[in-house]
């Protein structure tokens, strides 16, 4: 499911680069694969981290102080390094982070391998970010370690989604595409796309003794050679270093070989909601998507699921209805995006649509809102609307799922929800990345927060997410685990 905060976004940074924010403090250990960076720990109390698209640079803030203008800077944009960051997500302890990455510049694949490899050919790459301390007695004596583990461990020829969660302080989690060194990848949408074989599965990013290893996840409860995995979202386990019975999980899944003709496919590109019309994009093709549900899996102590995917149900049936299957640039269609509370009991989903007061009878709606691209009227991606819902013991949501407060018509995109917590509030609050994009209008983007709590549109702006985007919770820090040393990571 590729990602179009990650997509849009690394495509901006590439844009403003040139004259942005430098990494002149950054030292490149090995170009591409190891970057030292000077700068310190994550301030006790943040509770988020997002990418700033002023200046590139990741920052950490706290969602308690809504009028706070500016962030702290956590990790360099890496622009003279000829990286562009994306999405970054932050173990529990505030010492190890995952950091999607892209080089512009990299030989793009081109059927055969070639110069591209060890970049990746330019696709979205997993970086991890350590924070190593010298002297403990001396507070500039320390630095974060950056390191291409798609370089080194996960595979060169690959690319993540972009959405990584944490289980524990030693586990992370990510969905990721893989072929081997020596060849092969899916095709993309000019050389008769092949949607299938865009079957991201889950991976897992394992810490023990000093070593550093990913390998799939639970490959066989929950790897399906059939299936797209997209955002997985972990409720953090409450102690140091393992999970604990019942941890929940939750998934974004699609199915190519979904039964459901009626209800779990739509056609993509075309001006009616059966297929037949027109092309909405001549430029793009036509074909059908199956419909994205979202599943939440039971771990026991050792993170292992307690069933297999065939026995999940999904924690709701998507509405499928025509304005619900309005795609737009992207072909997906469903509910994703999803996030699990710190405490397991709610989930938020980002249910694709188009406007609902639009014309429902025009399957190419959700090409006309949310633009992509302010001078072109088609270059919409319908709307993610976020809605949340209080799980039951069947692991489904409790009652109708509660959509969050829109403040624009047509609505704004509410892309990325995520949950923190709040010390005057009575339930978990949602972080909320935010997009909207009005024919001949600059885009706009920010982040806010959400009692919903208190009421379903109780939305708090936060100054500090003016044109920020992938804004991901960092959860309470309990214990701080100091890196005397350097990992060494093995080079391929």
């Amino acid at each position: 499911m590729p990602s179009v905060i990650l997509s849009c976004t690394l495509a901006f940074l590439g844009a403003i680069a040139g004259a942005s924010a430098s990494a002149a403090q950054c030292v490149t250990i090995v170009p591409d694969q190891e970057i030292h960076c000077p700068y310190h720990a994550i301030p006790d109390g943040n509770d988020v981290v997002y990418l700033d698209l002023d200046d590139g640079a990741i920052r950490t803030a706290r969602v308690e102080r809504p009028d706070a203008a500016r962030a702290q800077v956590l990790f360099d944009p890496f622009f003279e390094l000829g990286w562009t960051p994306g999405v970054a997500s932050v173990a529990p302890g505030g010492e190890r982070a995952l950091v999607a990455r892209t080089k512009p510049s990299c030989p793009g694949w081109n059927g055969s391998p070639g110069p591209g490899l060890d970049c990746s050919y330019g696709r979205p790459t997993l970086w991890l970010a350590e924070h190593w301390t010298g002297d403990p007695q001396d507070p500039d004596d320390d630095l974060w370690v950056h390191t291409n583990l798609t370089r080194r461990l996960l595979g060169r020829n690959s690319e993540i989604h972009g959405w990584t969660t944490w289980l524990h302080r030693d586990l992370a989690l990510f969905n990721a595409t893989v072929f081997p060194d020596d060849g092969g990848w899916y095709a993309g949408p000019t050389s008769g796309y092949d949607q299938e074989a865009n079957a991201a599965q889950i991976y897992a990013v394992r810490f023990s003794a000093g070593n550093v290893v990913i390998e799939p996840f639970a490959p066989a409860a929950l790897w399906r050679d059939h299936c797209l995995t997209g955002r997985v979202s972990a409720q953090p386990s409450p102690v140091d270093g393992r999970c604990i019975d019942g941890q929940r999980l939750s998934i974004v899944r699609r199915c190519y070989d979904e039964p459901d003709l009626e209800h779990g496919w739509a056609w993509f590109n075309t001006a009616n909601a059966d297929g037949s019309g027109t092309q909405c994009r001549s430029d793009e093709p036509v074909f059908r998507v199956p419909v994205l549900r979202v599943y939440v899996a039971e771990l026991d102590r050792a993170c292992r699921p307690t069933r297999d995917f065939e026995e999940l149900l999904p924690i709701r049936q998507p509405p499928d209805g025509p304005v619900y299957r309005q795609m737009g640039v992207t072909p997906e269609w469903g509910d994703m995006l999803a996030a699990i509370s710190p405490d397991g009991a709610w989930v938020a989903v980002a249910t694709n649509m188009g406007d609902p007061a639009g014309d429902l009878g025009d399957n190419c709606a959700g090409f006309r809102i949310n633009l992509r691209d302010p001078s072109d009227p088609l270059s919409g991606n319908a709307l993610r609307w976020t809605h949340v819902c209080r799980l039951s013991a069947d692991l489904k949501c409790d009652g109708e799922a509660m959509p969050v407060g829109v403040e624009r018509d047509p609505p704004e995109a509410t892309i990325l929800p995520g949950f923190v917590s709040i010390a005057e509030t009575p339930e978990p609050s949602l972080v909320l990345t935010r997009e909207w994009g009005i024919l001949d209008e600059p885009i706009g983007r920010d982040i806010v927060r959400l009692d919903f709590g208190v009421a379903a549109d109780a939305l708090i702006h936060l100054a500090f997410g003016h044109n920020a985007v992938a804004a991901t919770p960092i959860q309470p820090l309990r214990t701080r685990v100091r890196h005397g040393g350097r990992r060494v990571l093995p080079t391929p």
